[in-house]
C-alpha cells in the first residue's frame, strides 16, 4: 500500500493488478490497474520527490510513473515466499527470508544491490519488513517462530558492526509488551515513532524512537487484519491496510488519535 498525489494505492489479492483511488472515493469501486508482466506483487511504495510508484514483483521491482507508464526498474533474486519493501530517498530496502538488500539509486543504469549484515544476534531471525532511517534500521522479526519482536539496530562508530541497540516484543502473546507476527513497520519521522502492525492481535502498537510502547490502536473493523502501513507526513495520517483490501485512516493530533478512523474500501 502507498500513497502518493492523494491517491491511495493497493496491491489486489489476485494476479496482474494494483487498485487505486482518492480520499473522496470511500465506499465506491477503485479503480485497477493490470499488466500482463506482472506475476506475483507483494508490497508499494511511493518516492515522493520523484512522483514515482515502485512495485515489488517475485522477481522484480517495477516502477509506475506519473504518466502511467510502466517499466522495469531492476531484477531481484530473493526468496519469493514473503518479501516486502521500504524507501529511504530514492533507495530500496527489500526485506525476504534471505536478509536484507538495499538497491541504490545511481543517475545511469540500473541500482546496484547492496546486502545489509545484521547483527550477529539476529542472523537466524525471520525478517517481516525492515525500514532505514537517519542511518539506522529497524525490522520485525520473528525467532524460532517464538520470539516475536521489533529490533532497532545501527553501525558502531567504533568497529562498523551491527549492534541491536533496542527491542520491542518477547514471547508471541497478545500481552501488552508482546507481539504475535509483526509484519509490517513504518515511521512517523518528526518525532521518530514507530508503528507496527502486530497482524495476529489485530491491532497496530506504537512505540517511541527507544522500542517504548507509547499506545496501541485497537479500533480495528471486525474481523479484519492488519497487513501493511503508511504514514502520511503531511496530514499526519496513518494508512493501514487490511486483509480484506479496506484501508483504514487514522488521524493523529501529538499523540492523541481520533476515535473514528475513516474506512475506505
Amino acid at each position: 500500500m502507498a500513497c502518493l498525489e492523494g491517491k491511495i494505492f493497493v496491491i489486489q489479492g489476485a494476479p496482474h493488478s494494483i487498485s487505486f483511488f482518492t480520499m473522496e472515493d470511500n465506499y465506491s469501486s477503485p479503480n485497477i490497474k493490470r499488466d500482463n508482466r506482472f506475476r506475483r506483487l507483494m508490497d508499494i511504495v511511493a518516492c515522493h520527490s520523484i512522483s514515482m510508484l515502485y512495485i515489488l514483483d517475485e522477481a522484480c521491482i517495477w516502477q509506475l510513473d506519473k504518466k502511467n507508464i510502466i517499466s522495469k526498474y531492476v531484477d531481484i533474486d530473493i526468496s519469493p515466499v514473503f518479501s516486502t519493501m521500504s524507501i529511504s530517498g530514492r533507495d530500496l530496502l527489500v526485506t525476504s527470508s534471505d536478509g536484507l538488500r538495499m538497491y541504490r539509486y545511481k543517475s545511469f543504469g540500473r541500482p546496484s544491490p547492496v546486502e545489509i549484515r545484521l547483527p550477529v544476534g539476529l542472523l537466524t531471525t525471520k525478517p517481516w519488513h525492515a525500514l532505514e532511517v537517519d542511518g539506522w534500521y529497524v525490522i520485525a522479526h520473528i525467532e524460532g517462530a517464538k520470539f516475536h519482536r521489533v529490533s532497532k539496530f545501527e553501525a558502531s562508530q567504533l568497529t562498523r558492526a551491527k549492534l541491536e541497540v533496542f527491542t520491542y516484543g518477547k514471547k508471541m502473546g497478545a500481552d501488552i509488551d508482546q507481539l504475535s507476527n509483526p509484519v509490517y513497520v513504518a515511521v512517523e519521522p518528526k518525532h521518530g515513532h514507530i508503528f507496527v502492525a502486530d497482524h495476529d492481535n489485530r491491532r497496530v502498537v506504537v512505540l517511541d524512537r527507544e522500542l517504548k510502547r507509547v499506545f496501541t490502536i485497537s479500533y480495528l473493523p471486525s474481523g479484519c487484519y492488519p497487513t501493511r502501513l503508511c504514514y502520511l507526513e503531511k496530514s499526519s495520517e496513518l494508512l493501514v491496510g487490511m486483509t480484506d483490501g479496506c484501508v483504514v485512516v487514522y488521524k493523529f493530533c501529538r499523540y492523541v488519535l481520533h476515535c473514528k478512523p475513516t474506512v475506505f474500501y
